[in-house]
């Protein structure tokens, strides 16, 4: 589904949400979804004529399985670099476990993560803090997870990963408290966003918001306790 020009939301991606960007310059994916989707992404590439050879690299916002979980098959079928801040790089890498959820959800991921069957792939490209790639702006966003970033595509544009959520009626959510690593460092992550200007938000999870995007997260920021 392109949401705007040159910028897509892919289609049957289980887990988090995938998104292809192309600018005039490159083609970048943006997460992956669980383990599974990797063909998923190249079929949808291929059904808009575009080479999946041709895929710069793919940025993970995070190292939750949910995001990470087919960046080692994508990295297979396309060739593509894989591209990550250096506080999650050790759990791509397999030399970090995923980071524990607390309480039942906790117990219930333990138990399934060996059978989801998670492929570890070492980034090619690592993240100090704020960057750059591609011509596209890293954010280093911490709070969700020590190195969880955003994407700005100035100034139309923001990919938030899961530093805010929405839900299906296009209303922004901040990240669920249970979910955070740092729930301090995330509100502050939020303020930094809030600062920026862009009229679309594109989420790890729920709807795209289009329209005022950035007006919404200073309102829900407002609303926050």
């Amino acid at each position: 589904m392109e949401i705007t020009g040159g910028i897509h939301q892919i289609d049957g991606v289980k887990g988090a949400n995938s998104y292809l960007v192309i600018t005039p310059s490159a083609m970048l994916i943006i997460d992956t979804g669980m383990p599974g989707n990797g063909q998923k992404i190249v079929n949808y590439i291929k059904a808009l004529g575009k080479n999946p050879a041709k895929i710069d690299c793919v940025v993970l916002t995070h190292a939750d399985i949910d995001h990470i979980g087919s960046a080692a098959e994508l990295k297979k079928l396309s060739g593509a670099s894989i591209a990550i801040h250096a506080g999650e790089a050790a759990t791509l890498a397999g030399k970090e476990g995923f980071r524990p959820a607390p309480g039942l959800l906790g117990v219930l991921l333990k138990i399934i993560t060996p059978f989801l069957r998670f492929q570890k792939v070492v980034p090619d490209v690592i993240f100090q803090d704020d960057s750059e790639i591609k011509g596209i702006k890293v954010i280093h966003t911490p709070g969700h997870t020590a190195g969880s970033i955003c994407l700005y595509l100035s100034p139309k544009v923001i990919l938030v990963g899961d530093a805010l959520r929405s839900d299906q009626e296009g209303k922004i959510k901040p990240p669920a408290r249970r979910f955070s690593l740092d729930t301090t460092r995330a509100k502050a992550s939020i303020r930094i966003i809030s600062e920026l200007q862009f009229d679309i938000l594109l989420p790890g999870h729920g709807a795209p918001i289009i329209g005022k995007a950035a007006d919404k997260v200073k309102e829900m920021l407002k609303q926050m306790k």
